[in-house]
Parts: C-alpha cells; structure tokens; sequence
C-alpha cells in the first residue's frame, strides 16, 4: 500500500469513529447519565435512585451511575442518548419523546410535575385576583423552554406562552418576569420552591391563588442502544416501591413536601388541562400514598418484558 493510501485510509477512520451514530462514551459497568446543569444538587434525586435501582439489581452486573461530564439542554441531551453517548436522561414525557427514545414508565415525582404554579413579578400579584378566570390568565403572556413539552401543552390549550432558549438555572426567563416582558413563568410544583430560592435577588415571587394541572409525568429515558436498561431500572423501582426506599427517598426533599403541600392548597383555584402530547394516563399516580396503583403497573411491564425475552 502506498503512503499516500495509508494517509487516505486513516482519514476514512478517523471520520468514522468522529461521526459514527453509535459511539457509546460508557466504560463497562458504567450507566452514563445526561444532565441540564452540573451543580450536585440538580437531579440529586433522579440520581440517587437511578443509581440504587443499579444497585437493587446486581443479577444484570455491577454498574454504577456516572454524570455527563457537560450540562445541556433537553434536545441535546436527546441527541446524546440516541447516538450512545450518554444512556440515561429524565424528563416529562410525550408521545414524541417515547417514540425518540426507551421510556421507563414510572412517574418519578407522581405526576407532580403537571401542577404548575405560577412564578410573577414581585409587585403584580393585584393582576391575579382570585377572581380571575382561565380565559384572563390566556390573555396573558407566558414563557416555557423552548424545548420542554410543556410549551406545546399550554398553546394546545389557549395560552400565548412564548418559548425561551434554555440558560444557566433558567436565568433568561425569570429575568424576562423581572423586567416584565412577560407576565409569568409556570413551574411546577417540585422545582419552584428552589427556583425562588436560587433567585431570590430577582424581584419574583409565587403567584397566590391558582394552579394549572395536566397529565404530565417526568420519566427516565433509556439510549435506544441499551434495551435491557430499562428492564434493569424498572425491576430496581419495583425493589425500592417495596422495600420502602422510594417513598423515603422521595419524602426526605424539603422540596418534595413543600409541593404536596401546594398541590393540594385548597385556597388555590385549579385549572385542568388536557395534555395533547401525551396518549394515556395513570388513573393514580401517587405512589407514596397509594402504591399498590403504581405496583401492579409496573410488574405488568416486567413480566410483558419476560415473555418477550423468552421467545427470543
């Protein structure tokens, strides 16, 4: 072979390994996982089970979970599990969403992330009396992340919400209510309580009287290159539903009771929406007071996953 061919040759696989679809970051035993944001305390508890999930089911091998090592967006991160980059990311889910990715159905936080309250400049509560309709907040102007399944919920239902490029603990919008180029960010009822906090220089607050609600459950997503992941972290949950791990894991957030604290606020006027995105719903998806629900939903999916294996 000439040197000339040589040099070609090396070019051709330098270019495929650079961009070849399936080129998995993961060393063995590791369960790489995406993230918007690199603070520790972001997706601690996401983290934490995902992680006791691998350690529940050590029948499938030793394997620990890892972050990625950069924070992005959630389209990104989409893009990194479907090329092997990453195997794991957490989002609310949507039909779309699950035909891009492997879905593991179990609501993390019990559907909670379908409460939205909303977050308003610090001296316009008098904009929201408690006498305002769902039609007055449809009037008003909103802002989602451009990218979140939620913008497309709240336009399907008559709200002008505008959708915002995703920045630093979302520095953009709330700054947007500050200055009042918007009139309020939805949040749900999980992430609020430490977005006030993060944010607390900022002229914002917690708008008083109303939430909107909608089916909307916040998934782990699996790389469509790692299927039997989600088998591996659906029998982790089942483990940690019974041995009592999950409820503990869920109830020792401050942030966690503070929002079913607010999601069942009988001074607030709830407005249901319906979820365009989403073909189904769970009829009880509060799984720390109801577990048995959530139970037997998951050990459908594992036995269907059993069969299936079985005749392979």
């Amino acid at each position: 072979m000439s040197l000339q061919s040589m040099k070609y040759l090396a070019v051709i696989l330098v270019l495929f390994t650079l961009f070849s679809p399936y080129a998995p970051a993961s060393e063995p035993g590791e369960v790489i996982f995406a993230r918007a944001f690199a603070d520790d305390a972001y997706g601690y508890y996401h983290a934490q089970i995902l992680q006791r999930a691998l350690e529940l089911t050590p029948e499938f091998g030793i394997a620990n979970a890892v972050p990625h090592p950069q924070p992005m967006p959630q389209a990104r991160q989409i893009i990194k599990l479907k090329s092997g980059e990453a195997d794991v990311m957490w989002s609310a889910t949507s039909d779309i969403r699950e035909r891009q990715l492997l879905p593991v159905r179990f609501p993390l936080l019990q559907g909670l992330a379908g409460y939205r309250v909303l977050v308003i400049n610090a001296y316009k509560q008098a904009q929201f009396p408690e006498s305002l309709n769902k039609e007055a907040i449809q009037s008003l102007v909103g802002v989602q992340g451009k990218d979140w399944p939620d913008l497309a919920v709240l336009q399907h239902n008559g709200f002008k919400v505008e959708g915002a490029q995703w920045s630093l603990w979302f520095h953009t919008m709330f700054t947007a209510i500050e200055k009042g180029m918007v009139d309020y960010f939805p949040r749900n009822v999980i992430e609020v309580t430490n977005d006030l906090e993060r944010h607390k220089t900022k002229r914002i607050k917690l708008e008083d009287n109303f939430i909107l609600r909608y089916p909307s459950y916040e998934y782990f997503f699996v790389s469509p290159h790692k299927p039997d992941l989600v088998n591996r972290i659906q029998i982790g949950l089942l483990r940690m539903l019974d041995n009592g791990e999950l409820k503990t894991m869920f109830e020792k957030h401050e942030n966690h009771r503070k929002a079913m604290k607010l999601a069942t606020d009988p001074n607030r006027k709830v407005f249901d929406l319906a979820n365009p995105e989403l073909s189904y719903h769970f009829d009880d998806p509060l799984w720390v007071s109801n577990p048995s629900y959530m139970r037997a939903e998951l050990e459908k999916v594992i036995q269907y996953n059993a069969q299936t294996a079985s005749k392979k």
